[in-house]
């Protein structure tokens, strides 16, 4: 008897432990993932999809509109909606959750994948191009677009 008292006590001690050190912060850094895949993945079409310097093909970039975004081509005037914008990454919410909030802004890449100003079809060459912040679960996370290469990261350094 004196045996099993002293493994539920040894359990339980374990079980408060592991409750103390259990990590937090997951969902917030799940989200954050997501939203690079999603850039990255911005980039890619515009890579890939028969962007030309004069702007007559739109670049292609991520938008941020109210917490959700889009992975899309620049403007209107497209002819197909499968042209425009992929069905997967229309309006989109973090994580699928509505409680999650990202800011709001957009990001257009060339076919080199080098962010551009979508007016002018010009690569950007400020340090940081854009930032997003996420923020699920925790205090918040700042993404960062850098000049040149594209890369979505915490700094361009």
């Amino acid at each position: 008897m004196v045996e099993l008292i002293m493994v539920i006590v040894i359990l339980g001690v374990l079980g408060i432990t592991v409750a103390f050190k259990w990590p937090s912060g997951l969902k917030e850094a799940a989200a954050v993932e997501e939203f690079k895949r999603a850039v990255r993945y911005a980039q890619h079409k515009a890579m890939t999809r028969g962007f030309d310097e004069t702007c007559v093909k739109k670049p292609w970039g991520i938008e941020v509109v109210t917490n959700q975004y889009t992975v899309k081509r620049q403007g209107a005037g497209c002819t197909a909606a499968d042209e425009c914008a992929e069905i997967e990454y229309r309006n989109r919410n973090l994580n699928n959750a509505a409680s999650a909030s990202l800011s709001a802004g957009a990001i257009w890449f060339n076919g080199l994948g080098e962010p551009i100003d979508a007016s002018t079809c010009q690569a950007l060459t400020a340090n940081p191009i854009a930032t997003f912040t996420i923020t699920v679960d925790g205090g918040g996370t700042p993404l960062v677009v850098c000049p040149q290469t594209g890369y979505i990261g915490n700094s361009c350094s």
